[in-house]
This record gives C-alpha cells, structure tokens and sequence, in this order.
C-alpha cells in the first residue's frame, strides 16, 4: 500500500467513525499524522510491517484498547504512548526495541504486555506502576537485571522473561503472589532468592538453562506447583524439602549433575513425567514404586549399574529410558511393566536377558543395541505388538526360531553380530 492510498484509508476511516483499522501487513514504512484523527478507534493493527517508528499523533488515539505493532523495526517508542491510558494490550514483539519509555506507567488499564524478540536491556522502573497487568511477555530481549518494583506488578498472573540475562532476581519476585506461571528459562541465574517460596499460587515454573547449582529450601512452599523444569543446569543436589510439591506431574531434571536424590523425591505420589537423563546417579531411593502414577521414566545417560526391583513396581510405566548407563543385567521383574510402549536399554553391559522380557507384550519399540548379549530368550518371540526391535552391536550369533516372525517381518535390527559375518 502506497502513502497515497494509505492516507485514503484513514481518511475513510475516520469519516465512517470505524472503531477498528486493519493495517496489517501492507508494507508500510511510515504512518501519516493523520492517523491522530481516528479518534473513535478502539483496536489498531500495524502488525508486519516495516515501521522505524511511531507518529507523535498516536498518542491522540485516547480511545485505543488494544495497539498491534509487532513484527516491525521499530527502535523507540513516542512518549506519547503514554496517553493512550485505555490500553489493555499493547504488542510490540518482534522489533528493535531497546528500551520502553517511562511514559509507559499511565497506561494503568493495561493487562496484556507484550515486548518479546526485542533488545530490551532494561526495564524502567515506572513499570511497576501498571498493577492491573496480568500477563507480561518479556522473553528473548537483553535484560541482564529487574528493577526490584517488579514486585509491585501484584495482578500478575503469567510472566515470560526466558532467553535474557539475569544474573539473579530481585527478593521482590516473591511479593507476586498471584503468579501462576513463571518462565526463567535461557537466563544467566546462579540462585534463586528464598523468596520465591512465597507463590504459593504458581503452578508452572521454569528455570531451563541456567547456572543453578542449588535451590532454596524455600522451594517447597510451592504447593501448588504441578510442572516444575530445573533441566540444563548445575545442580548437584535437590534439597529435602522438594517432598513437599505433592502436586508436581512433571518433574524435569535432565543434564545436571545430579548423583542421587533426596528420599523425599518418594512422596510426589502424583508423578506422572520423571526425566533425570544426564546426571550422574548411581542409583535411586528406596520406595520410588510408591511413583505410581509415572508413566514416563527417563534415566538415559546416568551411572546405574544396577536396576532396582522396586522400580518393576511402577506398573503404570509406558514409557522407559536406560539407555547410556552400565547395566549388566536386569530383574526378573521387569516383565511387571507390562503397560511398557517403549523401553530403551541400548549402551549398557547386559550380558543377558531374563525370560520374564517376554512378558512385555504390549512394546512396540525396544533398543537393546551395544551391549554385550550373547543370546536373547525365546520368550521374546512372543512381543507380537513389536514394530522395532533393536539388537545391533551384540555379541549374538544366533537367534530363538520362537522369533523367526518377528524377523520376517522386517522389524529386527541385527547388524553389528558375529551371526551377520
């Protein structure tokens, strides 16, 4: 749309008394003041465009409730943003953005902030002002730290700051009562302050990818969490009190260094996803059958060197990893996991198999590959619902005729065996 046309439009516009403009889209560079004459707009969308900037006269549009202008290339916000004091949503991700103007504090209605994808490197603290904010969206900027009156922004419900810098957050975090979800992935966090204890409403925290070599005790105020994501991180310990989030259904604690678990991790009845592949634990806490709604396991990458029978006991289990750890034999209690879709055991020293394998008939993948099997029994002939079976780099030279279907039917991955020379 060429400046012609688009000053056609917002002349239109404005005579009609449109109260939405769809701009979106056109390829625009640059608004005309004109645009200050739509005094009746409540939603305008400037999205995917080229604009570097705003017209001062956007600040006439007092009426706005929603403003759209992500995906441009603007580099500054007018101060006259400010007087669009009806705003509840203002989006302005995906741009250039390396700060928001102080202004931004009249804008007291707003309760959706988005400014992702841009190159914040601060926040003013007058954003502490905008107490009706319910959802900030602050992920992928260059925030190395948060003023500490972010902990004024009490109608917080879900706040996305993943992919910055921070370094550590302000005790003011923990003031944000009303927190249901809090996304930290992606930052630069060597601890996280005590204080976060103290959202007792969050139900979703993520901490991915960070520096974390410890929790606060504290943690386990977080009685209502349900998803709690510490993987890519330093941890070398979980402190006791991580018994206490009896309402966790996931619990992600892949690639840290992590080389047992507290007992405690036995209470969290309602498990229903466990993944600690990439630590470096060498076996896992008496009582963890009392898991018994896990139905996904992941222990890949550790240095197990045995397989406990309790966990034959988590029977609701439908999906489990073993891979990359120094087994050299498994329980005859294995064939109990009977709900088993999937079960990795690759890169381990299994010299053999127990029969009771044979039990798992509802698998349909099962990765033995690269372990030290000389035989497997002919009790696996009856895994009828196996799509693919994996034996390579064993030490097999024969196989059960029990399994001679299962081979014609093209699902069985042999290479590597001394019966393929």
């Amino acid at each position: 749309m060429n400046q012609d046309q688009l000053t056609a439009v917002v002349e239109k516009a404005r005579s009609d008394g449109s109260d939405t403009l769809d701009l979106s889209r056109e390829d625009l560079e640059s608004l005309p003041p004109e645009i200050g004459g739509l005094i009746d707009l409540v939603e305008l969308d400037l999205s995917g465009n080229r604009l570097t900037e705003l017209p001062p006269e956007i600040g006439d549009l007092a009426g706005l409730t929603r403003l759209n202008v992500r995906n441009n290339q603007l580099t500054a916000l007018p101060p006259e943003i400010g007087n669009l004091v009806n705003l509840r949503g203002l989006f302005l991700q995906v741009n250039q953005l390396t700060e928001l103007p102080a202004q931004i504090s009249r804008l007291t209605r707003l309760n959706r902030l988005n400014s992702s994808n841009n190159n914040l490197t601060r926040l003013p603290p007058e954003i502490g002002n905008l107490t009706n904010l319910a959802w900030l969206f602050l992920a992928d900027n260059e925030l190395a730290e948060l003023s500490p009156r972010i902990g004024d922004l009490t109608g917080l419900t879900e706040c996305y700051l993943q992919g910055n810098r921070l370094k550590a957050l302000p005790s003011e975090i923990g003031n944000l009562t009303g927190l249901k979800e809090l996304h930290l992935d992606r930052n630069e966090l060597g601890e996280v302050p005590p204080e976060i204890g103290n959202l007792a409403n969050l139900s979703v925290l993520y901490l991915r990818g960070n520096n974390l070599t410890k929790l606060p005790p504290e943690i386990g105020g977080l009685t209502s969490l349900t998803w709690l994501y510490l993987g890519g991180n330093q941890l070398t310990e979980l402190p006791p009190e991580i018994g206490s989030l009896t309402g966790l259904s996931g619990l992600y604690l892949e690639g840290n260094q992590l080389t047992a678990l507290p007992t405690q991790i036995v209470d969290l009845a309602n498990l229903v996803w466990l993944y600690m592949e990439g630590n470096q634990l060498t076996e896992l806490p008496d009582g963890i059958n009392r898991l018994t709604r896990l139905i996904q396991l992941n222990l890949r990458s550790n240095n197990l060197t045995r397989l406990s029978p309790e966990i034959c006991g988590l029977t609701a289990l439908v999906f489990l990893d073993l891979a990359g750890n120094k087994l050299t034999s498994l329980p005859a209690e294995i064939g109990d996991l009977t709900a088993l879709n999937e079960l990795h055991l690759n890169d381990n020293r299994l010299t053999s198999l127990p029969i009771e394998i044979g039990d798992l008939v509802d698998l349909i993948d099962l990765f033995i590959s690269n372990n030290r099997l000389i035989r497997v029994p002919e009790t696996m002939g009856k895994m009828t619902s196996l799509e693919r079976l994996y034996l390579s780099d064993n030490f097999l030279t024969s196989l059960p005729s029990e399994m001679d279907d299962l081979i014609s039917r093209g699902i069985v991955t042999l290479s590597g065996n001394p019966l393929n020379d």
